[in-house]
Formats: C-alpha cells, structure tokens, sequence
C-alpha cells in the first residue's frame, strides 16, 4: 500500500513539473491573476492547439489592373462582417483607400489627398466596423469615419498627438498618444501612452505607457510596445515587462497578466534583412540590435479572443518564424510556424487578423511586392 503511495506521489510530481501536462500554473499578485506559461504549451482537453490553413484566395499587388488603378502598395488592411476587404496606404498614387470583396475583386476607391474635410494626407487604419466603416487617423491629429462608399460621416481633431486608436461599440476609445510631460525622467525623450478615453477623447483612465529614452531611435533597435482589442479583450505587450502581456476588459479592468518563458534568440542575417532590408549592410550599424533579441516580435489576436505572439524562433520554412497560441484565458496552448510579412505589426500597423474562420495577411514575395493571402483555418 505504500509503494502504491509512493508511486502515485512520483507521477503527480511529474506531471505538475512537465509544463505543458499538468494543472495550468496560476498565480495572484495585488488581486490579479497571473497565468503562468511555460515553454512548452499546456494540453487542455477538448481545446485544439495548433491549425492548418487552406488557400482561398489572393490579390497580387503586383497586378496590372490595380496600379492602373492607382494602388502603388498593400498597407494596412480590415475586413467587415460580409467579408469585404479594406486596404489602407499611404503611397498609392490615386487614392488611399482601396476596398475589395470577399472574392478579392476591386469595388472602388476612395480616400484623396488633401487638409480638407474628407481629405487625408497620412492615414493609419484603427478600424474596419462590420457594418464596412472605415475609422482612420490622419497624420496623427484627425479622426476621420467614412462609409462604404467613400462619404465622410465623421471628423474630429482631438487636440493631441495620437498614434493609433480603437474605436469601441459604444463610442469610446482606446487612444495610443504621445505624452511629454514632467513625469518623464531624465533621459527620456516621450512616452508612449495607451488609455480608455471618452467620446470627445478626454481621457478615462490610463492602461499602459512605455517610455522612449534618447539612446533609442534610428541608432537602436527600437522596444516594442503593441496592443489589439478583440473579442472584448485588450491585449498589451510592452518590452518592459518581457514576455508578460495585460488583458483588459472594454472597461479598463485589468483582467489578468499572461507571461511566459522563452527561449533567448540571436539576431540573425534573415532577422537583419527583414527589419533594415537594403540597408543592412551599411557601416554604423554594428550594434542596431541587442543579443538576445527581445522576447516578442509581433502579435495579433482573433474574433475570439485567442492571442498569436511571434518570437524571433525561426519556423519550419525559409521565412517562417513560431507563432505562440494561447487561448482567450490566457493559456499557452500551441504553436505554429507561419510565413507571413510581420515588420512593422510591433509598431501597431495591422498587417494580420483571423476572422469568422479565415487568416488574413500579406506574404512577402521575392520581389519586395506583396501578396494579400485568405486562407481558411481548420484547427485542430
């Protein structure tokens, strides 16, 4: 009967301390909870860990027709309940807003350069509502709505210098500004503020900043400080706090903290290629990148609140990099190796999203174009 004990006692023992088998490891600090991830994922019954992905469709930026139509780059984008899609950038030459349907076929475009009303010089996507608006900060200090078919229905100048926002459902936002005030320390050059703000943008209550220090910029590899609203969840990850992201419900509770171990990554020649392209090889920048790398490169999350996090952990493909999955409760619950274009998605440009069963993003062609890819999602 005791050996019987014994050995039960040596297999809990296992179980709890090989990571991904056992109970989930939680924890709670000043009242909060803290979901404490491994290195390898928990195997949660009746949750699927990982998927595979079927071609649906594609748009060739490279295509004919559409720089006969002025589109001269695929930037930002957003899809709406009926799947249409809406891509936002700033070097087309005709327009800035090209809007297709879900077979990939070009509707219209609207969206001209210009300081007036209805015009856009600089434009940074927010949103894409299901009804097919199209929510846009232009050049950092307007706030603009258009309809689907290309009719102003909104303007706002806020006063501040604004990054990003999220237009929520009920006329609020999550506002990304910049902040220089005297709560900045000695070398700090401005602070980057994430917050809940009202429907005339005076603020509600902060969630996150992260400060920017002089030694950063174009000498150095730039910390990352990213968020996304989805599915009633706004997800923050700042290079502060290392591989740690916040959860927050739409009324600025901190839900819970969701960190996680990591395997450290040296920047290699395909990372340098990725984030400096051309310029890689130009004396000077010898010491652009830290070793390690930081622990998060990008991330994204789902209509349903499953969050995807990329390391620097190269994927099972040349250009593939390991996509860590955690469910909406934050539980890492998989990985996957995805090649898809991901530069620039740590500074808040949305350049991937899953939505009503379909991954949508951009992969990066051979020759620098790149193509918009749909593809349906079968987990598994």
């Amino acid at each position: 009967m005791k050996k019987a004990a014994f050995f039960v006692l040596i297999i809990s023992t296992l179980a709890a301390s090989c990571g991904g088998q056992g109970k989930i490891d939680r924890i709670r600090e000043n009242g909060v909870e803290v979901v404490l991830n491994h290195l390898e994922p928990y195997k949660v019954p009746h949750q699927p860990s990982t998927f595979d992905l079927r071609p649906v469709m594609a748009i060739d930026t490279e295509n004919e027709a559409l720089a006969k139509a002025g589109m001269g780059e695929a930037g930002e984008f957003g899809v709406d309940g009926q799947g249409n899609i809406t891509i936002v950038a700033f070097k087309n030459q005709k327009n800035f807003i090209y809007r297709f349907d879900a077979q990939g076929r070009l509707i219209g475009s609207f969206g001209r350069y210009g300081q007036g009303p209805g015009e856009i010089e600089w434009p940074f996507l927010d949103r894409v509502f299901d009804d097919g608006r199209i929510a846009l900060t232009d050049r950092m200090s307007k706030y603009i709505v258009f309809n689907p078919n290309g009719n102003a229905v909104q303007e706002f100048r806020p006063g501040t210098s604004i990054s990003y926002l999220f237009p929520l459902d009920d006329d609020r936002f999550v506002i990304q500004k910049t902040a220089h005030h005297k709560r900045m320390s000695q070398g700090v050059a401005y602070q980057m503020v994430l917050c809940l703000s009202r429907s005339d943008f005076s603020e509600i209550r902060e969630l996150d900043h992260k400060p920017t220090t002089t030694e950063e910029g174009k000498a150095r590899f730039a910390g990352f400080f990213f968020w996304r609203v989805a599915s009633r969840h706004i997800y923050i990850a700042n290079q502060d706090r290392g591989y740690e992201i916040l959860d927050y419900d739409l009324e600025g509770n901190l839900r819970r903290k969701i960190r996680k171990e990591y395997r450290p990554v040296a920047p290699t020649r395909e990372i340098k290629e990725s984030v400096l392209g051309p310029n890689v090889d130009q004396p000077g920048i010898t010491d652009y990148f830290p070793n390690p790398l930081p622990p998060i490169a990008a991330l994204f999350a789902d209509d349903e609140g499953r969050l995807f996090v990329m390391t620097y952990e190269t994927g099972d493909q040349p250009g593939a990099f390991l996509w860590d999955i955690f469910s909406s409760d934050g539980v890492f619950i998989g990985r996957k190796s995805l090649d898809i274009f991901w530069m620039g998605l740590h500074y808040g440009s949305k350049y991937a999203t899953m939505k009503n069963g379909l991954f949508y993003a951009y992969q990066e062609k051979e020759n620098g174009f790149r193509k918009f890819v749909v593809q349906r999602i079968i987990w598994k």
